[in-house]
């Protein structure tokens, strides 16, 4: 399955990501590649603000309402109910929890809370599913 995501990961889009208690993540106040953005509280060394994801798959541009350095070890949750939006799930590269945004039918994006760090997955509970809601202007599957 990792090939199959790597091959068409820069046309998946989350379109409707949620905190774990399921409400949405998604903005318009902020686009990138002209959709709506992620949008997170984040917090890291007595500072807290919105930070805004590319809602691309394997794109790892950001918009921060508080200045962030490469290394720091962002906090996130849900900005409507501050709930954590860290896992169990140990980063392989920075050995710290990492977060995930939840996607409808169960399966979620997760990532590495470390600025800078590019280690992330995309766990699908039902493939079809999954790639039907997030597959962007293209109409066709090709391997």
């Amino acid at each position: 399955m990792n090939d199959i995501i790597k091959k068409i990961s820069s046309n998946l889009r989350v379109a409707d990501g949620r905190c774990p208690k399921g409400h949405s993540v998604m903005t318009q106040k902020r686009k990138f590649d002209g959709q709506a953005a992620i949008a997170l509280q984040v917090a890291v060394g007595g500072r807290s603000g919105t930070i805004y994801l590319n809602s691309f798959y394997g794109r790892f541009e950001y918009d921060s309402e508080i200045p962030l350095s490469d290394k720091d070890i962002v906090n996130l949750t849900c900005p409507e109910c501050g709930v954590s939006l860290h896992i169990e799930t140990i980063c392989k590269f920075c050995n710290v929890q990492m977060f995930a945004v939840h996607l409808p039918d169960g399966g979620q994006v997760e990532a590495c809370p470390v600025v800078g760090c590019r280690n992330h997955s995309l766990k699908i509970v039902d493939l079809d599913a999954q790639l039907a809601r997030m597959y962007v202007d293209e109409t066709k599957f090709q391997m």
